[in-house]
């Protein structure tokens, strides 16, 4: 075994033990770096830990309690596509191309020269959400054959997301009430810009742009029928109608519901628990070190899911998406398994729509629609890209091509296929 094949065993045995352990890992070394202590640095390391795996569960039980209502709901509208969403399955596809390594330390060495440079503030620690570059990446080699172009096209990807995570850091940390984070997953990053640029739209909009609805106006307009429980609870009950559910199912949809509004925004508070002490020590170091330097670090999308606001808006958005890659014209698969996503996006979106529920729908609706379109034009791609990696091998000898949301659906690897089809590719 040489060098490069023991570090990529080495990479591919800390990510193997999963986000709840090897980050939290980076979180109590990161704290210990910046002389946080090391009771504090254990801490925010179990902390982080937990928040996540409890988040984790609340958005199984989330995607689990809504799956058959979108099943239900494609069912009726007599939908039978022959591309298969695969959903947070590419992230197989973005650790197992052959120019992975390539990709981890050239963002690694780039993260570093800019911080360097002064040319960012954000330290990028977030080591798991490195898979969005890797995906385009994989993508890229398997349309040209050539990982050079790959491992270009993967960190293209990963040094914008570096960038726009600077650029909507205050904006982020202000409305989550979090300091010296930033966001580097494109879930975060692109939708936030997104979500930017469509708000100044709609606050051009007399009558739109004044409608109240964030949770807390919700709430104090309409008294018991605005708390959080009782919205997820009757949300139940209505998306069990619409999925044609008995009593029985419908009661237990909406009690599974009402338990993600509540119990979600208590695993973000373990998170931030976590975050605050690794926060508070980089600040710290930097003031003593460095007193003209502010450095941030990148954390995962989940530290964006703490407002009431997002999961009310993801729920509603789980039908609204079924029905427009169901109807929409160019469209070739229905999204069930990429609604995971979903939560991440509404997550990055909040900021800029600041938790009106009405706005943020609008947004998300509006991004859906070219991200269905691009994702279903990149299926032959990203079929043959799980081929050359060995993935799904025999659903793709039956004839299946797959394609999903997350990444799938990327303007930006839309824009490189594109340029890669005019040199002949």
């Amino acid at each position: 075994m040489n060098v490069m094949d023991a570090i990529k065993a080495g990479f591919d045995w800390f990510f193997g033990l999963g986000g709840t352990v090897f980050v939290p890992v980076i979180m109590f070394t990161l704290c210990m770096i910046f002389k946080g202590g090391l009771s504090r640095s254990i801490r925010s390391a179990i902390f982080f830990g937990i928040g996540l795996t409890g988040l984790n569960l609340i958005i199984d039980l989330s995607i689990n309690a809504m799956t058959p209502v979108t099943l239900a709901l494609s069912d009726r509208l007599g939908v039978n596509y022959n591309v298969i969403d695969i959903g947070y399955g590419n992230v197989s596809i973005a650790w197992t191309w052959p120019g992975v390594i390539w990709v981890i330390l050239g963002i690694i060495a780039l993260n570093l020269v800019c911080v360097l440079l002064k040319l960012t503030k954000t330290l990028w620690v977030d080591m798991w959400n490195i898979w969005h570059g890797e995906f385009i990446a994989a993508l890229m080699w398997a349309l040209t054959g050539s990982i050079t172009i790959g491992v270009g096209s993967g960190l293209l990807l990963l040094l914008i997301n570096m960038f726009l995570a600077d650029y909507h850091a205050e904006r982020i940390q202000e409305f989550n009430g979090l300091e010296g984070i930033s966001v580097v997953a494109t879930s975060g990053t692109f939708t936030a810009s997104f979500a930017q640029i469509v708000m100044k739209g709609i606050e051009r909009i007399p009558g739109l742009r004044n409608i109240k609805a964030s949770p807390e106006e919700i709430k104090n307009k309409f008294g018991i029928l605005g708390e959080m429980a009782v919205v997820g609870a009757l949300m139940g009950i209505v998306m069990g109608i619409v999925g044609g559910f008995n009593v029985t199912e419908t009661l237990q949809l909406s009690i599974k519901l009402a338990a993600v509004l509540v119990i979600l925004p208590r695993m973000l508070s373990l998170i931030a628990e976590g975050i605050i002490p690794i926060s508070n020590a980089l600040s710290k170091f930097m003031r003593q070190k460095f007193p003209d330097r502010e450095l941030m670090i990148a954390v995962d999308p989940a530290i964006l899911l703490g407002d009431p606001s997002v999961m009310s808006t993801v729920i509603i958005m789980f039908p609204i998406s079924v029905l427009v890659t169901a109807i929409l014209p160019g469209s070739n698969f229905l999204a069930v398994a990429s609604l995971a996503a979903m939560p991440y996006w509404v997550g990055g979106m909040v900021p800029y729509t600041k938790g009106n529920v009405v706005h943020t729908v609008i947004v998300a609706t509006l991004w859906i629609i070219p991200t269905t379109l691009i994702a279903s034009s990149m299926a032959g791609i990203i079929t043959e890209a799980s081929q050359l990696t060995g993935l799904f091998t025999d659903q793709i000898a039956d004839g299946a091509l797959f394609t999903n949301w997350e990444e799938g659906g990327n303007f930006l690897l839309w824009l490189l296929v594109k340029i890669a089809h005019l040199f002949g590719y």
